[in-house]
């Protein structure tokens, strides 16, 4: 498509640039996306004295929020548009490197925007949510410094705004915030009732990234530990059954059963691009805990499009059940992505 095409309006020219750059990658959009794509070329050429401070995307898993954002993303100017993943987002923030001896939590949050929203005048948040009362504090802090410093905003969400922070003890914590999107934000629903990730299961295109992983059904056993290698990890240690170059094989166990959080994910996530997880027991007996940090694992790993070989006791089809529905409907869908087979032990030992 040509750059210059001076008789098409700025809108419109922008709106054509995003369905080309998606077509480039073999999206065919629904009508729901399309209305998305237009809410997203008006909103980047609006007059910002006039135009609402952001964009609010929300709909279930796999309609393809994250896909259709990500494109608009990379239309846009990198020195001025910043993009990130909530787990990311809030693991930058509160790095230990970052924080002085004796600080104030709220000062090393307010400190961390101001040095990650430097210069940024379009901040792209994906996977926008309230789940714990502290939350709604960062995310009323985040919402309040980007009206304030002039950021316009586009987020993502599998929650509708009135869901958000869902439980009645807690609900009032994010009111502020709902209220502020209500009034400030272009409010969309993608949802066709279609989740695009079940159908295709992923084998439509070249598999790259996170959907270039599988899951195999093994049987548990215990891998033996001669070649086991310790990896640091902040100021601990967490112990491997091998490591090559980019690629980490790791049990279960070190993974979901040790003092492990979501900021170790994306460290990890950040060194091996390659992983192989084995003796996952059945989602049937898997304690809550083990399911919440395996969630939050696959959410770092399918945001980060890190290649996961899972080695598990059966398909996992019951992880989840002790979730909330959102985070299950998610969960199931990005495991969706992932080859199913049964295989030799031996494939996932090294």
């Amino acid at each position: 498509m040509p750059d210059s095409l001076p008789d098409v309006p700025v809108t419109e020219l922008g709106v054509t640039r995003i369905l080309h750059a998606l077509n480039a990658q073999g999206i065919d959009l629904d009508q729901a996306q399309r209305e998305l794509v237009g809410i997203l070329g008006r909103f980047i050429h609006a007059d910002t004295s006039n135009d609402r401070q952001g964009v609010y995307i929300y709909g279930p898993p796999g309609r393809g929020k994250t896909l259709i954002t990500n494109t608009f993303v990379a239309l846009q100017s990198s020195r001025t548009t910043k993009r990130f993943h909530f787990h990311e987002f809030f693991q930058k923030l509160n790095s230990p490197v970052n924080r002085v001896p004796g600080q104030p939590m709220g000062a090393i949050f307010s400190q961390g925007l101001e040095r990650e929203l430097a210069g940024v005048e379009l901040l792209v948040f994906d996977e926008f949510h309230c789940t714990e009362p502290g939350d709604a504090m960062l995310m009323g802090k985040l919402v309040k410094y980007c009206r304030e410093h002039g950021i316009r905003l586009v987020t993502t969400s599998n929650y509708e705004p009135e869901k958000l922070l869902d439980d009645d003890t807690f609900h009032h914590l994010v009111k502020p915030i709902i209220e502020n999107i209500r009034l400030n934000f272009e409010v969309f629903e993608l949802d066709n009732s279609l989740d695009y990730r079940l159908v295709d299961n992923g084998h439509s295109g070249e598999r790259t990234g996170f959907r270039a992983g599988s899951l195999t059904l093994l049987p548990q056993e215990i891998l033996a530990s001669e070649q086991a290698t310790w990896v640091e990890i902040g100021y601990d240690r967490i112990q491997a059954t091998g490591v090559e170059d980019d690629t980490i094989w790791i049990s279960f166990d070190q993974m979901c059963r040790t003092r492990r959080n979501t900021a170790d994910y994306l460290e990890l996530a950040n060194r091996y691009s390659h992983w192989h997880i084995s003796e996952i027991p059945s989602s049937d007996t898997m304690a809550m805990d083990e399911e919440r940090r395996l969630a939050n694992l696959i959410d770092v790993f399918y945001d980060k499009d890190v290649e996961v070989h899972l080695y598990a006791e059966d398909d996992l089809s019951r992880l989840g059940h002790m979730l909330h529905d959102t985070e299950k409907a998610r969960l199931t869908s990005r495991l969706a992505q992932l080859k199913r087979s049964e295989h030799e032990r031996t494939s996932a030992s090294r």
